[in-house]
């Protein structure tokens, strides 16, 4: 019982969530929990402006503002993850908010999420997916795209290997690949 109450046994929450999480870029600054789930506040490591659309270095700031997106559950309980995200000028694309490395620009919902979510529908139909991730039906293929399209853009679906790549409706909703012969 004594070794328990040692000093060096001791964890900060906000440590253990950083190694939990293991967010790219991100440092945890807080933990917070709630009815909605786990929410854990972070702030992004780099001091540089970056654009979240064209992902250039910008130099002018325009505003900060709260963004939310969710996370991969921490067994029962959904996780939340909260980050103030400086909003850049860009000369070329306006007023945006920052690149965060944990997501993917625009939508509310981490890269890990999205990684799970487009595997399962890979391997099972959209029903079982959105009942497991507790997300809309509809949220389920816009993930698959966003994440199919990522691919495609930074070189990890190779071109040769892929003829089509297809969502069949609406008994399988399988995400499959059929490889041209």
């Amino acid at each position: 019982m004594s070794c328990c109450l040692r000093r060096e046994n001791y964890v900060r929450v906000t440590t253990a969530f950083n190694r939990l999480l293991a967010l790219p870029g991100a440092s945890v600054t807080d933990v917070s929990f709630s009815p909605e789930g786990v929410i854990v506040t972070v702030r992004l490591r780099r001091r540089r402006l970056a654009c979240g659309g064209c992902v250039q270095l910008a130099t002018r700031l325009h505003d900060r503002r709260l963004k939310r997106w969710r996370h991969l559950d921490l067994g029962a309980a959904r996780c939340h993850v909260g980050c103030e995200l400086r909003r850049v000028w860009c000369l070329d694309c306006g007023a945006r908010s920052e690149a965060v490395p944990w997501a993917r620009a625009g939508p509310h919902h981490t890269r890990d999420f999205e990684d799970l979510v487009a595997w399962l529908a890979q391997q099972v139909a959209k029903t079982p997916v959105r009942r497991l991730m507790k997300i809309g039906w509809d949220t389920v293929g816009n993930i698959v795209e966003r994440v199919v399209a990522d691919r495609i853009d930074h070189g990890r679906l190779p071109f040769d290997a892929v003829g089509t790549l297809t969502l069949q409706e609406p008994t399988t909703t399988q995400l499959s690949q059929q490889v041209d012969p």
